[in-house]
């Protein structure tokens, strides 16, 4: 017995491998598994692979963004590469690769004949169907694996057994555990890997945070653009601001499973505290982080008032008041020659027992504005020598550093 694995279409086999192929059995789940072992005293093999019906294995791969479109575009992209190999080829090409289709249509049709073909013919086609048989292999290798299984599923009958055969791997040199759960392990190392791969998502308590925070990247960090993404949701509707929705979306995408890294970034005040306190006593899963705008030492002693006319005493206001505002820097907290002070609420936070502070939100609005013409002028190539990026700085550090 040889020690290759394959794709089965009923009882025809596509993509030969040796070993098996991970970005396949990391389309099933265990419950898929099939493990029938051969009868002691007779000479077949034990059956044993993951299998379930094409519809099945179709919708897999459609959610995973493999769709038919994608399919059609890229096997055809490797009809066109074969044919420039074989014009490449010298002095002649041999007899089993003579044979190519006119177009992925073409292929199709091929390949619902071997897929067809009854079971009282030789397994592995004979004459013209076993060349299509070749070329299909041929772009095994050329072609993304889920796009050129995605292309075969188009040529399957709805209800047709597809699957990863490993039975070959039973026994001498390989002895596959069939009771181990190689498709939960394919599928676990294939999110880590979407984790690693996939932008780092940055949920903040409102789309205004998410705004103010993308700008800003573009001038202290454009290197990181594209690498992480701040979720705005402003466009949604019904879409609630603050650190009780950030901590719902946390719990939501954390129950959905969502594969990619994300952290949870929320303003370093009382309230903020307060609300991401039971997130951050429970047990988070590895791809995400839950944190607050870093300490400022600008913050340390920075101007308050219990009232808005009231008298300005210097606080250190970390941990208490630090909203995004007082980190978009000195120069546009500054107004009037001042900076502006921030207003302590009339009692102490009820959970936390300390004082919250926060800046009134005309004033937030001015800061915003500021903080946004600050920004065009910087990427215009009009920085000001006042100009104070150290908050944003201190943030986009302890974004990229989440995860060390």
């Amino acid at each position: 017995m040889g020690h290759n694995t394959y794709v089965t279409f009923g009882s025809h086999s596509f993509m030969w491998t040796r070993g098996y192929d991970t970005e396949v059995v990391a389309l099933f789940l265990e419950r898929d598994r099939l493990h029938v072992p051969a009868a002691e005293d007779g000479d077949d093999y034990d059956q044993y692979g993951y299998f379930v019906t094409a519809r099945e294995l179709r919708q897999r791969l459609q959610v995973k963004g493999f769709t038919s479109v994608r399919a059609r575009r890229e096997v055809s992209a490797g009809i066109v590469a074969l044919r420039d190999e074989k014009l490449r080829a010298l002095p002649e090409v041999p007899e089993a690769e003579q044979w190519e289709p006119a177009d992925v249509d073409d292929l199709i049709a091929a390949a619902r004949r071997l897929m067809t073909r009854p079971a009282s013919l030789p397994y592995r086609g004979v004459g013209a169907d076993a060349l299509a048989d070749e070329y299909v292999e041929r772009l095994y290798g050329r072609v993304e694996t889920p796009s050129l299984l995605r292309l075969l599923l188009e040529a399957a009958p709805e209800d047709m057994l597809v699957g990863h055969d490993l039975h070959e791997l039973l026994g001498c040199c390989h002895d596959m555990d069939p009771h181990m759960p190689w498709a939960a392990s394919a599928r676990t190392e294939q999110l880590r890997s979407t984790a690693v791969d996939a932008p780092l998502i940055v949920l903040t308590e409102g789309s205004t945070d998410s705004r103010l925070l993308s700008l800003a990247m573009s001038v202290t960090h454009p290197h990181l653009e594209g690498f992480v993404t701040f979720i705005d949701f402003a466009g949604t509707e019904g879409a609630e601001g603050g650190v009780g929705a950030l901590a719902k979306t946390v719990s939501a995408f954390i129950a959905a499973g969502v594969a990619n890294r994300f952290i949870a970034l929320a303003d370093n005040d009382t309230e903020g505290h307060a609300g991401l306190r039971k997130l951050k006593n429970g047990r988070l899963p590895p791809q995400c982080r839950v944190m607050h705008y870093p300490d400022l030492d600008l913050l340390t002693s920075y101007p308050t008032t219990l009232s808005h006319a009231g008298q300005v005493t210097l606080e250190d206001v970390n941990g208490r008041a630090g909203a995004l505002e007082l980190y978009l820097g000195r120069d546009v907290l500054t107004i009037n020659g001042q900076l502006v002070p921030v207003q302590w609420a009339a009692q102490d936070h009820h959970s936390m027992q300390r004082r919250h502070g926060s800046l009134p939100d005309h004033v937030k609005k001015k800061i915003q504005q500021a903080f946004r013409r600050k920004v065009k002028r910087t990427l215009n190539g009009e920085p000001a020598p006042t100009d104070d990026w150290t908050g944003i700085a201190m943030i986009m550090d302890q974004i990229s550093c989440a995860f060390e």
